[in-house]
């Protein structure tokens, strides 16, 4: 699925949210259902022990200054998963830039994790981070 199909893609594509250029675009990568299922199982079974929180009610700068601090590697490959039909993977560095154009207040609970399953991000939708370093994953 290109990403200008994906039912997030508003987000991304309209002038009213934010328009990310085509070679950010291209690099969003939607799963397909069965994918997106399985995404979502696996990030409701991620446990949140010993998490650092942080309110994510801050400009996009500060957001992605605090995301970077936690993991630093921006070549990390990320799933981001919003919900059992909606999930899409990119790199740690396009998410933190735009992480503001994923995660909206009021509306979306996030879970982001990279293929190491090393650590877990999640999004709150009363605009607070978690995150979450696992010992050996």
């Amino acid at each position: 699925m290109k990403v200008q199909a994906f039912p997030l893609a508003w987000r991304w594509t309209d002038s009213r949210y934010s328009v990310l250029p085509d070679t950010v675009l291209s690099q969003l990568h939607p799963l397909g259902a069965q994918d997106a299922r399985l995404a979502f199982e696996r990030a409701q079974s991620f446990q949140r022990d010993s998490s650092v929180t942080h309110s994510a009610e801050v400009s996009d700068e500060d957001g992605c200054g605090w995301l970077r601090a936690r993991q630093g590697d921006l070549s990390d490959i990320v799933t981001i998963s919003w919900s059992s039909e909606c999930a899409l993977r990119t790199s740690w560095q396009i998410f933190t830039n735009c992480w503001s154009d994923f995660c909206y207040p009021s509306s979306d609970d996030v879970t982001v994790w990279p293929d190491s399953e090393r650590w877990v991000l999640f999004y709150h939708h009363e605009e607070q981070f978690e995150f979450v370093q696992r010992p050996s994953a």
